[in-house]
């Protein structure tokens, strides 16, 4: 028997090959942000002997070049990806930085990675969507009646989650099917006198799942990194969706016969829930999260504690300045407490753990009463009822990046380039 002369191509090709397939999954899972993931394919070539390599991202397409040899990659549209994901892809990333794994190890792990089955049942899915909306009234609505129609409408909403996840087609749709669901249910509510609260400040909790008040934070985060062309993509993206969730609301107006000014996100009747329980919502809230968002169990405890401390942050600096000074606080804090959790390369991602804070801290809801108003020709103009919308997304964005700087971390263990993103 003779040897086979290897073929020093193949090497090659399986370098380019796993290159590609990082830089799709990565893109398809853009959806908060692109910084850091031209580091992330730059380090793993490295990995592999390969220096002679560029890599250039944009919202919907990014760019390879590999000695020589130019590959587009591109996405129909950016996704959010299952949080627990995030785990393995940062464990996998671990292995190949560390040099553990072949060009063809590598391509088979990743593409095991992309065909995994979330760890959630649908119904866990689904009722995932129902706590969120009832733990976010507490905040929203902050009264029982809130609460009530938040499990009402989270019903609703869950089931176009649901829907949504599993025809992709109906992405775009979905904001607007679910807030027209809520508002039919809080309308009908207020028309027939089950709530003394306006059905515009109703409907909001139960589409939190679809407010992208999380995403336009981490496009101020871009903004602030200097990646302008993706960040202003995906900004005015959000902010279509935005309209669409308003909109929504607006054609269930239309249907029921509701009076428009009923859009008017104005406080509820009754007295509202002490400043103390939004800590005890925060548990549902997360619980929420981890089922709809498909987060590790195992992570469950560690990001209720800097959940815990984003909200406690927020509150105490907002006594003694403004709800925006203390949401800029409290995003630096918990972006430098998640990256120091999160500096072993196998340790809980710090997306992971930024994920529900930036929900709570996030201007989405913001943006929908803001809009509402506008549409509902309330006292307060669209126009400058909006500004807490865009003071609270500048300051999630540069809370964000103030932690990182202190942090001192330069994002080259793991997957901390995607996971602070």
């Amino acid at each position: 028997m003779t040897n086979k002369t290897p073929d020093p191509a193949k090497p090659d090709a399986q370098i380019r090959e796993y290159l590609v397939d990082l830089m799709q999954l990565l893109l398809s899972w853009s959806w908060e942000g692109v910084v850091g993931h031209e580091e992330v394919v730059e380090k793993a070539a490295a990995s592999f002997g390969v220096k002679d390599v560029t890599v250039v991202y944009g919202a919907e397409s990014a760019i390879l070049e590999y000695k020589g040899q130019t590959v587009l990659v591109k996405v129909d549209m950016p996704g959010f990806p299952a949080l627990t994901n995030t785990q393995k892809l940062k464990n996998h990333l671990a292995d190949v930085f560390e040099g553990k794994l072949t060009p063809e190890e590598a391509c088979k792990n990743l593409s095991d990675l992309k065909s995994s089955k979330p760890p959630y049942s649908p119904l866990l899915v689904w009722l995932g969507v129902v706590s969120v909306s009832a733990a976010f009234a507490v905040e929203v609505v902050g009264t029982w009646e809130g609460i009530f129609f938040g499990i009402l409408t989270g019903m609703a909403t869950g089931a176009v989650f649901l829907a949504v996840d599993k025809n992709p087609a109906l992405a775009r749709l979905g904001p607007l099917i679910a807030a027209f669901a809520s508002g039919l249910i809080a309308m009908v509510g207020w028309q027939t006198g089950y709530a003394l609260a306006a059905p515009g400040l109703l409907l909001i909790a139960s589409t939190f799942v679809f407010i992208p008040g999380d995403s336009i934070s981490m496009q101020a985060y871009e903004l602030a990194q200097g990646r302008w062309s993706p960040a202003v993509d995906r900004f005015f993206y959000s902010v279509f969706i935005l309209v669409l969730l308003a909109s929504g609301a607006y054609f269930a107006a239309v249907v029921t016969s509701t009076p428009v000014s009923a859009l008017l996100p104005v406080a509820p009747d009754g007295e509202e829930f002490p400043w103390w329980a939004i800590y005890f919502a925060r548990i549902p809230f997360l619980l929420g999260i981890m089922w709809a968002f498909q987060m590790d169990k195992d992570h469950f405890l560690t990001a209720l504690g800097v959940l815990l401390l984003s909200t406690a942050t927020a509150q105490a600096v907002a006594i003694g300045t403004n709800g925006i000074f203390g949401t800029l606080v409290s995003a630096a804090v918990c972006m430098y407490v998640s990256l120091w959790i999160s500096q072993k390369p196998r340790a809980i991602p710090t997306f992971v753990l930024m994920v529900p804070v930036v929900f709570a801290l996030s201007p989405g809801s913001h943006g929908v009463r803001e809009i509402e108003t506008w549409i509902s020709h309330g006292e307060m103009t669209g126009v400058a009822d909006l500004m807490p919308l865009f003071g609270n997304l500048l300051a999630i964005g540069l809370g964000m990046l103030i932690g990182r700087m202190i942090s001192g971390k330069h994002w080259i263990k793991g997957f901390e380039e995607k996971m602070t993103a």
